[in-house]
């Protein structure tokens, strides 16, 4: 299949429209969707199913669009191995992570990037950790750096380092002096929620449901930036990692207490890649730069024991 055809479908498959996709593409819509009937025609089977509103993808046009994913991860492969063949590091790295790593890790690791390979260009995305999994798989990205749920297939745990779910609040706070707490502990208190994703996974989705606590929610907000914010004004106690956390914490602005429950206080945060898929050649340059980054960072983290160490993990799968 030639490769207009296949950029104009995918460009239709990501904005449910063809008159939208058109314009992107700065084409008629009339060319996009002649393109889009060969396409279907030459199959055998319609890939979208129109509708007032737009289109949207068929049993058959899922399976094509996985095709056309993996046809447009191969060429971008294949033009950063032919570039790199020169010496210099090219070509485009997209990378998913943690809103608290994009706060307080990504600027200065992407800076020391960008400063050590001019060649690279770089997609950093913030993502919900509900929707990780499916990002990693869906062929647009080439890692990310994330909670570490090993329920998953179909993704290798690079190397990963050991961090505790914690209440973070001002030292000044009456739970502020405490090495542990209890969610239960915690609902004496106003607390602080992040919107939608506030139970960060899983996993401690069942912790905070086994506990029975019943929490006094003083703010939501989708924000760690605001939520940090907040908790400096001491209005409440927020749930995180101290990653997002950290210099605040260094200063002595803020307290990380770890949570007693099981399994918070034993959470990962990792490289992650799609299984069986070879990184190119700018991703794995990008992917050992932040490795490196990763270990300095699992040893500034406070409150954490020897288990704060990165953790080599080969190819295992989540």
């Amino acid at each position: 299949m030639h490769a207009a055809v296949l950029r104009y479908f995918l460009q239709v498959a990501r904005d449910g429209s063809i008159r939208r996709a058109a314009e992107r593409l700065n084409v008629a819509s009339s060319a996009v969707n002649r393109q889009i009937l060969r396409l279907e025609e030459e199959l055998g089977a319609d890939l979208f199913e129109r509708t007032r509103d737009g289109v949207r993808l068929t049993e058959a046009g899922a399976v094509i669009l996985g095709h056309v994913r993996q046809t447009f991860s191969d060429f971008d492969r294949a033009k950063a191995e032919i570039a790199n063949l020169g010496g210099a590091v090219t070509g485009h790295v997209r990378i998913i992570c943690l809103e608290s790593l994009a706060v307080r890790f990504m600027p200065d690791v992407t800076g020391e990037l960008a400063a050590a390979h001019p060649g690279l260009t770089l997609s950093i995305i913030v993502v919900d950790p509900s929707q990780a999994t499916d990002e990693l798989r869906s062929g647009r990205t080439d890692f990310g750096i994330l909670f570490v749920d090993r329920r998953h297939r179909d993704v290798e745990v690079q190397e990963s380092f050991i961090t505790a779910i914690g209440a973070v609040m001002r030292p000044d706070h009456p739970l502020g002096r405490k090495r542990m707490v209890t969610l239960t502990d915690c609902a004496d208190y106003p607390v602080l929620t992040l919107h939608d994703r506030w139970l960060i996974d899983a996993i401690m989705a069942t912790e905070f449901a086994r506990s029975g606590a019943n929490f006094n929610t003083r703010i939501i907000s989708n924000s760690i930036d605001l939520m940090r914010q907040m908790i400096l004004a001491g209005l409440g106690i927020g749930f995180f990692t101290p990653v997002g956390f950290i210099d605040e914490i260094k200063r002595g602005e803020l307290v990380h207490v770890p949570l007693a429950e099981p399994w918070l206080t034993d959470s990962e945060i990792g490289i992650l890649l799609p299984s069986g898929r070879t990184p190119t050649p700018a991703a794995r340059v990008a992917l050992e730069f932040i490795r490196k980054r990763m270990l300095d960072l699992a040893q500034r983290l406070p409150q954490i024991s020897p288990q704060g160490r990165m953790r080599k993990a080969g190819k295992r799968t989540q």
